[in-house]
Order: structure tokens, then C-alpha cells, then sequence
């Protein structure tokens, strides 16, 4: 193992580390709001109010003003009037990442952000919005005023300290937190004496422990290697990682990092080079991939978690490292890098795929969850609810094939490649007569394969060993943002996907590693329309797996009103159609019996039974919430279609239940018009122990003898009076007095069960029923 050898040299690098100490701190702490001393006041006092009652809907790039504060650094860069998410930007916007793109308040000041904070508790625009609210308090456990615009697209005014008394005198009620209740004395007043005391900064974090310098020391030592192999395999990891929140095993509940690309090596403070996407230019001869600790309050839509550990260590260096391919030079930077298959073309796609596949619950994550809060068009591509599982490598022809992927590469660009420089109607045209040229050579390619046209067995399908939970997902739409889960939860659903190696990681680097959320509207819409090509290819991979004569009659019913579009019947149309299947059925639901057998090879990989969407034997019939919960499952009708996106049940002493409306459409395939394709009538609704999705809509809060009614009372719903009678029995308004309460206490809940994941909610899509 002479490749990577230099990463059992750890304690000549703890040294260095030690000494340097520095490297692992972001660069230059930004410039304190005053010159007052640091102290602890802020991370004891101030922190703790800003993260539970302002950062959960001030923590995202879809931040009201991108005012965002999860952290010190957020609250000193302020406000801006200018929005992230501007869907008529004909260019590019300035990329404004916390933490990244600016290393000073003065920096921030040049990019047009405002202070929130400048003159003290009674002047500067946060204490004087926190007033406010307290001013114009809302009617207790009352809907609030009709007259309160509560819309994520609603027009923002953003006043600076100079417009607040006209800000106050025009929009009474539009204080902080808001459209809640306001803040307790207490909290206010740890706000108020801060300001008071010239606002001084936290003290510094504190520098690593012994033993996490050791494992940092170990990660960016194999991740700086210095044979091409090394520098490649640690720039595809990059690629994939520079998302996540890193954590090691030995701390799950943090801290946590990100891994990122740096100007200075090991032993050196990390100067971080604040490129759009991971493959752009790095514009040094040498990169230098390292860790540094996220900063602030972790928040649930962009927590997306990775552990690293010394077996998965050894997994990465046995995947790229131990095998006997050769690097013969290093990928090119820049647009032309948009394309994966082209820049890591050497390494092998069978270590790509099963890397992937390993942990491809984060992988897809990245692409469900983030980075984009905010967007009714960019999820309403996937249906609301859907299975996922992915082709075994050994089954797919793209990792057996060497030959295939190169010869098909120019076929599997992405549309970053051209991100402003095409109209969407070109970019349309050019992508969908590669997807066609594509799907052919793959049907070709696949044909030969199978020359007696068997078709594919159950095996074909990754059951993780038995034992990775990766195997399985579930994904849920809740309208515009999304969430991923382990396992089949639910009943069967409307569609499946089937992923294989050119699907998953075209997915990944059309929605993450390619895509800028500061990016114009052409970038957008070209994004959006390739995923449509990846997801009918998802599904039309699944339904290979069908008996032949049932495929088309399943595919048209998950597409009504869609069948003419010419990426149905032509581009992403199912070839080998004349292909069989070895999988035997017995019944009339192929499509279900078909995920009954892969649930039931996963084995221990598929995790544990769904007990409350799928419960079978005497257990379903003992008594408790649970059974009352199960009467809701499959019933349709009017009740259903009032209800939140994402409910969330307290139930006293047993925790959270999330309950998931499944919004029913004719089809997906159409970026507008969404109403027009919805089917209230088929909407049901899905139940999760647990919290599934990362902006609740809505808290219910029972107590356990309360089930049944509760349950009752929801089926019975017919109007809206009905749905009223029910949330002034068991709902928690935003105007409750407990609002704040019971976000904590499902909060704590969370990071109890869940140290690892656990993060704070968003309640910027809070409800006002």
C-alpha cells in the first residue's frame, strides 16, 4: 500500500497540528460589530435565544432579507434587500455563502448587507423589530389576521435603521419573530442588555481535543496524497463531500466539518478557495483538501451527515486505491469538468458506483434536501411520495462493460455546462436528442447481454449485503422542499425508481455539484428539465422488472395527461420492450408484489417493519396510539386534502408522529401548472414515527387517551369549519402561548433520540389554520 503509506506517519502530523493549532479555525474570525472584548455573554445569553426563535426561520439561503442567525458571523453581516431566489434573473447573481464569500463585515458592507444590530438596544433594527412584535401582540390561540402575508414569495421590505419608523407605521404586525407569539421578557432582555453592553463578540471556539486532532490529522492526510491516483480519488470525494457535515464515529454528536479546498497545505491556517461549484478553477497549481468546523446553530434542511471512521477509511483506500488502475493524468477545471464521466473517466466506475451506493442516503439527500430551501418547481419533478432502489453493480452495464461509458460519454453532458449561454428551448433540444442517442446504445448494450431476452432477476437489484440500510429509501414531497428516509415506508406507492450508475450520479451533479443557486433563470429551467429525463429513466428501470405486458398500460397511468410529450413516447420512451422477466407473479398488482420481494431480500437492510403503514398479525390490534393512528392509513376522501403537507402529532410521553399528506397529480412532467394536475380525491396520508421533513407545517399535541378522538375528529373533517374545529381542539397555533414551548420540547425530543441528526426545524412554512 505505498500509496497511501504516509497516512501512518499520524504523529509527526498531530505535531505539527499542535503547533499550528490554527488550521482548523475559518479564516480570520470577521470583524467584531464593536471594539468591545470578547466574552462569554453572547454564547450563553444571546446564541441560545437567536437559535431556538430567529434562526428557524432566519437559517437557510431563502432567509426573510437573507438575514441569517444561526451564528455570530450571520448577525453581524445583517441584512440585504436583495433575494437569493429570483426566478427572472436573466444573469448569474454574486454568490453571498456565509462564511465563504466574504471574511469581514466590511466585505459584506461592500456587497450591500445592512447592520441589524448598529445602535445599540434602541436604535438598531433587531431589538426595535422584536419590539414591535411585542407591541402588536396577535390574539392568543387565534388564526392570524388574513391581512399578514405569510407566503414564502411574499414581496419583502427589508428596512434599514433609518426606514423602520415607516416600516413600523405602514406593517404594525410584521414584527420579530413573525407571525408569532413574541419573545419572553427574558429573552428579550438578553437581546436588549447585549446591545446595551456594546455587543461583544463570542470568545473564540475552542481548539480541538487531543484525540480529534489525531482524526483530522489522519482524514487530510489521506485526502492530500501525492500520486495522481491519490490527488484524483480525493477530488471525486471532494466533489461528493463538499456538502456534508462531516462527523467522526467517535463523536457522533459532533462537532461537525466541511471539507474544502484550500490554498495552503497541512500545518497551515486554512485559506479556503471560495469557488461557485466544486469543479470550478481553483486558480492554484495544488489543492489542498481540508477540514474545518461548521460554525453556529446546525440547521435540519442543510444537516446532511457523514461519518467518517477508520473502517470507512479503509473502505475508500480499498474502492480507489487498492486496485490496479493507473492514472495517466490529472482532470481538467472549469465548465468543461460539469461532466463526471469525462473528468474521472480513469477511475473505475465500479469503485464510483459502489462508493455511491455505500452511503446513498446522503448522496441523495444532497440532491432532495439541498442546497435549495426554497422551490415548487424544482420538487415538484418527483412525486410526492416514491421508493427508491438501485441496480447491483454486477448487474449494470455501465460498471461490467468497460467499453460502454466512454463510448458513450459526449451523450451524458449536463446542462452546467452551457449554465447562460443557450436559451432553455436549445438546451431542451440538444439534451433530449442525447438522452434518445443514449437510451439506445444503453438498450443496445444491455441486449447484448441477454441475447435469449430473459430480462432481469431479483438479484439484478442491490440488496446492500443484507445489512446497509442505503439499500432502500423513501422520498416525500411536502409541496416545495422534500426529505429521504431509510426503508419502504408507506403503503406501496404510485411510482418506483430504480437507479444505476449513469442515473445516480447524473442526478447528483444536475441537482449539487453542478448546479448555483445564484445561478439564472436559463441555468434553472435547464436543471429542471434534464432531472425530467432522469427520472422517467428511474422509473423506466423499474418497470423493466415487470412482466412485458404490463409495463406500458403501469408507465401511462403514472403519466395521464402527459402520454403525447415527446419525452414520453420518444426520448425516454422503454425500449427492449419485447424483453421478459425472470421474476415470477402470482397476482394482479405486479408492481406490488415486485416490492414486496425486494423488501424481503433486503433482509436486515430494509430496517424494521412498517408497523404503522403496512401492520399484519394480532400486534395491529393492540391497543394504544398506534392502532388509532392506523385508521387513517389508506382512506381517502374529503378530509385529506385540508391537511398540511407535514403534520406533526406530539404525543405526550411517546414522542413525535409525522403525519405526510400524499398529494395526488395525473402526472409530474410539466414544470407549471401544478393545480390543474392535482387529484385531491386520491390524496392519503402517510404515518413516520419521528420527525420526516425539515419545515413542519403543523403540530397537533395530544395525549395518548385522546388518540381516537383525535383520529375521529380528522376523518370527519368536510369543510373548513371542520378542519377549524380541529386545530382549536388539538392544534398548536403560531399565535399559541405554548407555540414556543412545544417547539422546544420537540426540539429537545429530536436531539435526544437523534444526537448525530438531530437539527433545528424550519418553521418559515408554518401554517395558519
Amino acid at each position: 500500500m505505498k500509496r497511501f503509506a504516509e497516512a501512518a506517519c499520524l504523529a509527526a502530523v498531530v505535531v505539527v497540528l499542535a503547533a499550528a493549532c490554527g488550521e482548523h479555525t475559518p479564516p480570520s474570525a470577521e470583524n467584531p460589530i464593536s471594539h468591545a472584548p470578547a466574552t462569554a455573554q453572547y454564547a450563553e445569553n444571546v446564541a441560545p435565544v437567536l437559535e431556538k426563535r430567529c434562526a428557524v426561520c432566519h437559517g437557510c439561503y431563502d432567509a426573510p432579507c437573507q438575514l441569517q442567525l444561526s451564528s455570530f458571523q450571520g448577525l453581524q453581516r445583517g441584512a440585504s434587500k436583495v433575494p437569493v431566489y429570483d426566478s427572472t434573473r436573466l444573469f448569474a447573481a454574486q454568490p453571498t455563502r456565509l462564511f465563504i464569500d466574504e471574511r469581514s463585515e466590511a466585505g459584506w458592507r461592500k456587497r450591500g448587507f445592512t447592520s441589524v444590530v448598529d445602535g445599540g438596544a434602541a436604535r438598531a433594527v433587531l431589538p426595535r423589530m422584536l419590539a414591535l412584535a411585542r407591541a402588536h401582540p396577535f390574539a392568543a390561540g387565534e388564526r392570524l389576521p388574513e391581512s399578514l402575508p405569510l407566503d414564502i414569495s411574499r414581496e419583502l421590505t427589508c428596512p434599514i435603521a433609518g426606514e423602520f419608523d415607516a416600516y413600523a407605521r405602514e406593517h404594525p404586525l410584521g414584527g420579530m419573530p413573525y407571525g408569532t407569539a413574541p419573545l419572553a421578557d427574558a429573552e428579550l432582555e438578553a437581546i436588549t442588555s447585549w446591545l446595551n453592553a456594546g455587543a461583544p463578540p463570542p470568545l473564540p471556539p475552542a481548539a480541538p481535543s487531543d484525540d480529534m486532532l489525531v482524526e483530522l490529522a489522519s482524514w487530510e492526510t489521506f485526502l492530500n496524497g501525492e500520486s495522481l491516483e491519490q490527488r484524483i480519488a480525493a477530488r471525486y470525494l471532494y466533489e461528493h463531500w463538499f456538502l456534508s457535515h462531516m462527523y467522526f464515529a467517535s463523536h457522533p454528536a459532533g462537532p461537525f466539518f466541511r471539507v474544502v479546498r484550500s490554498r495552503t497545505p497541512i500545518g497551515v491556517e486554512v485559506d479556503e478557495i471560495a469557488s461557485v461549484r466544486p469543479y470550478d478553477d481553483p486558480g492554484v497549481a495544488r489543492v489542498r483538501y481540508r477540514l474545518v468546523p461548521i460554525q453556529g446553530a446546525l440547521l435540519h434542511k442543510t444537516h446532511i451527515t457523514y461519518e467518517l471512521s477508520p473502517d470507512k477509511m479503509k473502505r475508500l483506500q480499498s474502492l480507489f486505491l487498492a486496485g490496479d488502475w493507473k492514472a495517466t493524468r490529472l482532470p481538467v477545471y472549469g465548465d468543461a469538468a460539469s461532466n463526471p464521466f469525462k473528468v474521472f473517466v480513469e477511475v473505475p466506475a465500479r469503485a464510483r458506483y459502489q462508493f455511491l451506493l455505500d452511503d446513498s442516503r446522503n448522496f441523495v439527500m444532497n440532491f432532495i434536501r439541498g442546497p435549495v430551501c426554497y422551490g415548487q418547481v424544482a420538487v415538484d419533478v418527483i412525486e410526492d411520495r416514491f421508493f427508491v432502489a438501485f441496480l447491483d453493480p454486477d448487474h449494470d452495464v455501465s460498471v461490467v462493460n468497460p467499453a460502454f461509458l466512454p463510448s458513450v460519454v459526449e451523450l451524458l453532458n449536463l446542462p452546467a455546462e452551457n449554465e447562460s449561454r443557450w436559451r432553455p428551448g436549445d438546451l431542451y433540444l440538444s439534451y433530449s436528442k442525447n438522452q434518445t442517442k443514449y437510451m439506445d446504445a444503453r438498450a443496445k448494450a444491455v441486449a447484448a447481454t441477454d441475447p435469449k431476452l430473459r430480462g432481469p432477476a431479483l438479484d439484478w437489484i442491490w440488496n446492500g449485503a443484507g445489512e446497509n440500510p442505503n439499500a432502500l429509501l423513501t422520498v416525500y414531497r411536502h409541496f416545495d422542499n422534500a426529505a429521504v428516509t431509510t426503508g419502504f415506508v408507506g403503503t406501496w406507492p404510485k411510482t418506483a425508481w430504480l437507479m444505476d450508475f449513469p442515473i445516480f450520479e447524473r442526478i447528483y451533479y444536475d441537482l449539487v455539484a453542478g448546479f448555483n443557486v445564484f445561478g439564472n433563470v436559463t441555468h434553472q429551467v435547464a436543471t429542471r428539465l434534464y432531472m425530467d429525463h432522469l427520472r422517467m429513466q428511474s422509473e423506466d428501470l423499474f418497470l423493466t422488472f415487470l412482466p412485458a405486458d404490463t409495463r406500458e398500460p403501469l408507465r401511462a397511468s403514472w403519466y395521464r395527461g402527459a402520454t403525447k410529450q415527446v419525452d414520453y413516447f420518444l426520448v425516454d420512451r422503454a425500449r427492449n420492450e419485447k424483453r421478459g422477466t425472470q421474476i415470477r407473479y402470482a397476482t394482479g398488482d405486479p408492481k406490488g408484489e415486485l416490492l414486496a420481494q425486494i423488501l424481503a431480500r433486503a433482509g436486515a437492510a430494509a430496517g424494521p417493519a412498517d408497523a404503522l403503514n403496512r401492520c399484519a398479525g394480532k400486534t395491529c390490534e393492540q391497543p394504544g396510539v398506534e392502532r388509532s393512528l392506523r385508521r387513517l392509513v389508506g382512506v381517502r376522501g374529503p378530509w385529506v386534502a385540508p391537511l398540511p403537507s407535514l403534520s406533526l402529532l406530539l404525543v405526550e410521553g411517546q414522542g413525535v408522529f409525522s403525519l405526510i399528506h400524499d398529494e395526488a397529480h395525473t402526472n409530474v412532467a410539466f414544470m407549471f401548472g401544478e393545480d390543474s394536475r392535482r387529484l385531491p380525491a386520491e390524496d392519503e396520508v402517510t404515518l413516520a414515527r419521528g420527525i420526516s421533513g425539515s419545515y413542519p407545517n403543523f403540530i397537533f399535541e395530544i395525549v395518548a387517551s385522546e388518540a381516537d378522538g383525535f383520529v375521529d375528529a380528522l376523518l370527519a373533517i368536510r369543510s373548513d369549519a371542520d378542519l377549524d374545529r380541529v386545530v382549536s381542539r388539538y392544534g398548536v397555533r403560531r399565535s399559541s402561548p405554548s407555540f414556543w414551548a412545544t417547539v422546544d420540547r420537540i426540539q429537545a425530543g429530536y436531539r435526544e433520540r437523534s444526537p448525530t441528526e438531530a437539527a433545528l426545524l424550519d418553521l418559515d412554512r408554518y401554517n395558519n389554520d
